[in-house]
């Protein structure tokens, strides 16, 4: 699947986490500390659930709960090219140890489900449109990227914008976009780009944020521009 289209959730809050990396226990801290309501709220990663972390496995059968979205980090991407045609042999001797507790036809399950997942999410709230890849925006519009094959790379390896060798004019398309990818040492944001992966796979923090909060933070600045 390349791109999935959600809509709004009718009856709770939407939350965006940074890249997990195998530490369910912090992510479960974090929804506990926001009042998570698992029968209403809704988690949208910005990929990467596996490696590093102490709990891949656990991060994965995250996927099997309805509140729970994630569209395909590199690290999933690269378990995928590992199982399917051996590319990445690095992937398992630097990230991949934790496959090792697992049956062959249980990876080739999870590698299935992995495959499944979206590069790009565009979820839809009341009165806002949110753009989800995993590192981050390939150009300017988010319509045009999600479709464009060639852009997929980018948008699950990109480091170009927080190198500052892309203009940092918004996305349009959408009221912001979110990513992880790569660990910044807070939540930081470009233009209309917001970067969540804050270290938690080297044992820092894990950020979990409020979605209209952000939208509503980047319409007030945008306002006072």
């Amino acid at each position: 699947m390349v791109h999935s289209l959600i809509s709004k959730n009718e009856s709770g809050r939407d939350f965006a986490v940074g890249d997990i990396h195998g530490h369910i226990d912090l992510l479960m801290e974090e929804l506990s500390y926001v009042g998570f309501d698992p029968s209403r709220d809704r988690v949208f990663s910005v990929g990467d659930l596996i490696d590093r972390g102490p709990k891949s496995l656990d991060c994965l059968k995250l996927l099997d709960e309805p509140w729970f979205y994630a569209v395909r980090g590199n690290h999933e991407q690269m378990m995928i090219d590992w199982f399917s045609c051996d590319a990445f042999p690095s992937w398992i001797r630097n990230y991949g140890t934790w496959t090792q507790e697992l049956q062959r036809t249980e990876i080739a399950a999870w590698v299935e489900r992995l495959m499944s997942l979206p590069i790009a999410i565009t979820l839809k709230g009341e009165t806002s449109t949110v753009g989800i890849c995993h590192a981050e925006p390939c150009g300017h519009d988010w319509a045009t990227m999600i479709d464009d094959l060639t852009c997929h790379q980018q948008m699950m390896w990109g480091r170009k914008v927080l190198r500052g060798d892309v203009d940092p004019r918004p996305v349009i398309g959408v009221d912001i976009t979110l990513h992880g990818h790569t660990p910044v040492p807070k939540m930081r944001r470009i233009g209309n780009r917001y970067f969540l992966d804050t270290g938690a796979g080297d044992g820092d923090k894990l950020t979990v944020m409020n979605i209209a909060t952000l939208v509503q933070g980047y319409r007030d600045f945008a306002a006072l521009a």
